[in-house]
């Protein structure tokens, strides 16, 4: 995808034949220093922080909403939004003094209908959009309910956004989403279209003097903030 180089050469056999040659595929990809999300969220957690700084968590927050629209422009479903496939840079800026925050791993992205997307992308062999694919946790209901013998519909792009609020409340909690459940609990809650639930953290939040959240006034300007449009949306790719 974006930012991505994508290398093909010719590799000779150690016999030097040039009748067998085979055609060899790299793909190079940028090196970001910080690591993913996930780890950025429990090296905090073990040092005692109960939530990410508000204003970070809103650039993150951002950044993300920012490559969704990109993603979704094309009509194509990432199907596993969560702080592991979140890669964040806070040492190396952008030119708005910004983190550096990009999506990654684009393995069980898939093209929503093939006849209208408009980007190459490897999905031969990806499960449609009528099976489950993802990570329970942050799964949205109408995919793992298409587990059920029964269940014929196909899911949309809506998919991500509720992965995407599961991924809003671990930057404001530093927990995963049905944090404390077993799996067997999280798909019983998933099959009744259940979502996680909120925690005292968010009171936490509130309560603790956080300036960006005082106020209405700034709370529309975070609104604002949050969903407007990068002009550049595959910057956050």
């Amino acid at each position: 995808m974006y930012g991505h180089q994508i290398f093909s050469k010719w590799v000779s056999p150690v016999d030097g034949s040039k009748d067998h040659r085979v055609l060899q595929s790299a793909i190079w990809m940028e090196y970001f220093e910080g690591g993913s999300l996930k780890n950025y969220i429990e090296k905090l957690s073990k040092n005692g922080e109960k939530h990410l700084q508000v204003e970070l968590a809103m650039f993150i927050a951002r950044d993300i909403a920012c490559a969704l629209v990109e993603l979704h422009s094309k009509h194509i479903i990432h199907r596993d939004i969560k702080s592991e496939n979140v890669l964040i840079d806070l040492e190396n800026k952008r030119s708005d003094d910004t983190p550096v925050v990009k999506l990654c791993d684009f393995d069980i992205a898939v093209p929503l209908r093939s006849l209208t997307h408009t980007c190459c992308i490897a999905h031969h062999g990806v499960p449609p959009p009528r099976h489950c694919v993802g990570t329970s946790r942050w799964m949205a209901p109408e995919v793992f309910q298409t587990m059920h013998p029964h269940h014929h519909k196909e899911y949309g792009l809506e998919v991500d956004i509720w992965s995407y609020g599961c991924l809003l409340l671990e930057l404001l909690t530093l927990e995963i989403p049905y944090a404390g459940l077993c799996d067997p609990d999280i798909h019983e809650l998933l099959q009744s279209g259940q979502r996680p639930a909120l925690t005292d953290k968010l009171d936490v939040i509130v309560t603790s003097g956080e300036p960006a959240l005082v106020g209405p006034e700034v709370e529309t300007d975070n609104l604002r903030f949050l969903v407007g449009r990068s002009s550049n949306s595959s910057t956050y790719l």
